[in-house]
């Protein structure tokens, strides 16, 4: 049985304790400004995970304003039109048949942790989010996950392939965690 209890710490919010039997240590997720969650293992007790959060005021606050600070995709995109969905298939497509690759099935639906992902039988879902990002983003993770086609993992190897397809890979997923979030409110 879960146990949960809210905390209010007047400089970050209110913060859910919640007992996990999969917990192996005390972790604190921030998934949003407002959403801190702390998985506290059986045998910790929630006093003691009280004062860990007290312990990492200053890091929690970083995440906080990191989260801040990046334009949150999920609030940005409520309504998509069809045109825009549209775009974003035709660009896959054009881009899939440009590097010869080839998928079985593309979805675009709101993702709330990632830009996209490819299945194991080459079915790729892309996050309704792309149209609001930049052009160079958008081609960045599109290529990223029809190269997912081909290498099913981030080896080195597939960073090397992508960096074949797109300039500076790296750097465009940089500036992408480092600008954009995921996250509701």
């Amino acid at each position: 049985m879960t146990t949960k209890k809210y905390v209010n710490y007047p400089e970050i919010g209110d913060v859910l304790f919640e007992k996990s039997r999969k917990a192996k240590r005390l972790i604190i997720s921030v998934k949003s400004p407002s959403n801190i969650r702390v998985a506290v293992p059986r045998f910790i007790t929630i006093k003691r995970a009280e004062s860990f959060v007290l312990q990492k005021l200053d890091w929690i606050k970083t995440q906080q304003y990191k989260l801040l600070n990046k334009i949150n995709i999920l609030e940005l995109v409520k309504f998509v039109s069809t045109k825009e969905k549209l775009k974003i298939v035709k660009q896959t497509e054009k881009l899939a048949k440009k590097h010869n690759f080839t998928f079985n099935k593309l979805t675009l639906r709101k993702m709330r942790t990632r830009w996209g992902s490819c299945t194991s039988k080459n079915n790729i879902s892309l996050n309704i989010g792309l149209v609001a990002l930049t052009d160079d983003l958008r081609e960045y993770i599109i290529l990223h996950e029809l190269l997912h086609t081909r290498i099913k993992n981030h080896s080195k190897e597939f960073w090397n392939k992508l960096g074949n397809l797109i300039s500076n890979p790296k750097a465009l997923n940089r500036k992408l965690s480092q600008n954009y979030g995921l996250y509701e409110i």
